[in-house]
């Protein structure tokens, strides 16, 4: 009997067991996610958790070649010392620009003596060879100046349109530190808007402020050798910042230069009251709105804002602040002077 009685209670304890293990294993398999999983974290997880995130990244690339930054005359970002020729550009552009003004402000001196001369000389004759209209539209050095800029940069946007062009207008008219091209998009990225906003925006400004500073201040020939030598303090500012973060992002657009004339004529007239466009109820002197110029743009680039190029933004206002105050006096007073004596 005791024999017995072992012998069922051994058999009733199996199957008592093995029935508690087959609902274990039915449960476990019910509720199987709340059971933390350590298997992700194992070696063959990892490595195809990164596999994936590799084809995420390719994928992201390829969906980014055509966004202005990669494209096919991009190359890796170029090292520190290319920006040493960048500045050897800069300076041979305001050199040659200020000489080539200087030699053109000779040449029209003589030209405008020659036409007084003549206009003297006229009083005695009575010209009827063309009749006078007195509603006839005479444009200023300023407006003409102004329109010159304005049908360029809209022949440069018109090119932006054909799209067998792009690679041309990518390479040559975006000013990147990771493009074949270093020095000319320097220059020709000043008259380069891909966008019609851009460009009616920057025109406006331009058309506002250029009639003022070259029948006032600067006149067609130093206004023409100040704008291109803007442009270029402008766009090797963005060079020496993208080479500091070491960015390949492209950049175009007169904004560095057109900042540049705005902070030259509201350093030559700070009291001058100024309007936003958008915002015409609210004025500020044109003093203040150097200042906050300049801060906006420095907050630009300490924050890291990507809605603007601010190093392109700043170089430009603070060429135009210290030709306002120091440039114009050595640029046009001493070297202009010395071209004109060497030329005579």
């Amino acid at each position: 009997n005791g024999i017995h009685f072992i012998f069922i209670f051994v058999m009733s304890f199996l199957v008592v067991k093995a029935a508690f293990v087959g609902c274990c294993r039915q449960s476990v398999r019910t509720i199987h996610f709340n059971k933390p999983r350590f298997d992700r974290f194992s070696r063959d997880s990892l490595r195809n958790r990164l596999h994936r995130q590799e084809l995420k990244d390719t994928q992201k690339s390829h969906s980014n070649s055509h966004d202005a930054t990669f494209m096919p005359d991009s190359v890796p970002v170029r090292p520190s010392r290319d920006l040493l020729k960048a500045l050897g550009f800069t300076l041979g552009v305001g050199a040659v620009s200020f000489t080539v003004a200087s030699l053109s402000d000779w040449e029209r001196q003589k030209t405008t003596m020659k036409e007084r001369f003549l206009s003297h000389a006229n009083i005695f004759v009575k010209d009827f060879s063309r009749p006078r209209h007195s509603d006839e539209i005479q444009l200023t050095h300023g407006e003409k100046c102004a329109m010159f800029l304005i049908v360029s940069n809209a022949l440069v946007f018109l090119l932006w349109r054909a799209k067998g062009l792009q690679p041309m207008m990518w390479r040559y008219f975006s000013n990147s530190y990771a493009s074949k091209s270093l020095l000319s998009p320097m220059i020709l990225s000043a008259f380069s808007h891909s966008s019609f906003i851009h460009l009616a925006l920057n025109m406006y400004v331009l058309w506002t402020f250029t009639h003022v500073t070259v029948d006032k201040f600067l006149g067609p020939d130093q206004f023409a050798a100040f704008y291109l030598t803007a442009a270029a303090v402008s766009s090797w500012a963005s060079l020496a910042h993208k080479a500091a973060v070491r960015s390949p992002i492209r950049a175009l657009g007169a904004s560095g230069a057109i900042l540049g004339l705005l902070t030259y004529t509201c350093c030559k007239i700070p009291d001058a009251r100024l309007q936003i466009v958008f915002l015409p109820f609210f004025n500020f002197s044109a003093q203040n709105a150097v200042v906050g110029i300049v801060l906006f743009d420095l907050a630009g680039l300490i924050f890291r804002f990507k809605m603007f190029d601010h190093a392109a933004h700043l170089g430009g206002a603070l060429f135009g602040i210290a030709y306002a105050y120091w440039g114009e006096r050595f640029m046009w007073g001493c070297w202009r002077k010395h071209v004109q004596k060497k030329v005579k």
